[in-house]
């Protein structure tokens, strides 16, 4: 494993250990975020496998803690018995439902920035086997968000979607080739692609035709060499 992330995943399981303690919560999954604010690069703690292809597949689109429903840019702990509040119930129903199926009973997430961009989020989960989260435990996670953010810059390293998205433009790539690129090289499918970017799988085929065409490569594992060459 590369230094850099090597020095990435040992500063995500410091991080799940002081929240773990501080805040009570069995659950924790840490995600990166691009420039489209797609999530990926997900990293779990006692989270089922299940819990993450669902999610990736179906259940982000009526996630009330999406970075893409934050109310303000700004926002940084983002609960959810306040976000719910801006969804409709049909959704936010579904959301509790499929959390309960995996008995989780409350989350938060952490967003964090880099220069002014959402670069990572963080989801903290209690099940019911955990305490209850307080007003307590909520002010204090508000304290742990500036902590880990101002910390996080010394640890981690450019993403894999970030190089990937300067070489595309090297390529001349659509905004949506690159976004499908992106999503490629960090190892998503094509369902993942789909569900990720709102669009049918034929559509993912097509972008990819025309992504190999433009980029000089074979197949997908090509694709990810030549993106994440230096240029």
């Amino acid at each position: 494993m590369a230094s850099s992330e090597l020095r990435k995943r040992q500063f995500i399981e410091t991080t799940f250990q002081l929240l773990n303690g501080a805040l009570e919560a069995s659950r924790l999954v840490f995600y990166s975020v691009d420039r489209e604010h797609n999530l990926h690069n997900f990293v779990c703690s006692r989270v089922p496998a299940d819990f993450i292809r669902i999610y990736v597949r179906e259940m982000h689109a009526v996630d009330p803690l999406h970075v893409r429903r934050l109310r303000s840019p700004d926002e940084r702990v983002v609960r959810m018995d306040r976000a719910s509040r801006d969804m409709p119930l049909q959704e936010v129903r579904e959301y509790e439902t499929f959390l309960r199926r995996f008995d989780v009973v409350d989350n938060i997430d952490f967003i964090f920035h880099h220069d002014d961009e959402i670069k990572a989020g963080l989801s903290v989960m209690w099940t019911s086997r955990d305490p209850r989260p307080t007003p307590v435990l909520f002010r204090l996670a508000d304290e742990l968000q500036r902590y880990i953010e101002f910390n996080m810059s010394d640890h981690m390293a450019p993403s894999r979607d970030d190089r990937a998205a300067r070489a595309a433009r090297m390529f001349h790539l659509t905004r949506r080739e690159a976004e499908v690129a992106g999503l490629l090289c960090c190892g998503r499918t094509n369902a993942d692609i789909a569900a990720c970017l709102g669009i049918g799988l034929a559509t993912v085929k097509t972008h990819l035709i025309h992504i190999f065409e433009k980029t000089g490569v074979e197949n997908r594992s090509g694709l990810v060499a030549r993106l994440a060459a230096p240029h």
